[in-house]
């Protein structure tokens, strides 16, 4: 449960600044402040066409012919999550 309340003083272009980067990381100002506070860098919201070339991938999975080409596509499809949707660790 969280009950407790961590409360910081910011000029207003700074709020406004803050607020900017976390609209484009698609989030909160307060999960923006809180992932920078533990060291994540949130990743911006991703074009569409990232999202065509996943289920791009996807289906070429279900027509892999081999159980090792089905394990690199996955494997591709992890390294694209982990680098473009994922916040980093920083």
């Amino acid at each position: 449960m969280k009950d407790i309340r961590i409360a910081v003083r910011v000029t207003a272009k700074e709020k406004e600044k803050i607020q900017s980067k976390a609209r484009t990381c698609g989030l909160s100002t307060t999960e923006y402040v809180k992932q920078r506070a533990l060291g994540y860098e949130p990743r911006s919201i991703p074009p569409d066409a990232l999202f065509l070339c996943f289920e791009k991938l996807g289906e070429l999975a279900d027509k892999a012919s081999s159980p090792e080409l089905d394990k690199e596509i996955g494997d591709v499809l992890k390294e694209i999550t982990a680098t473009f949707l994922l916040p980093g660790k920083g």
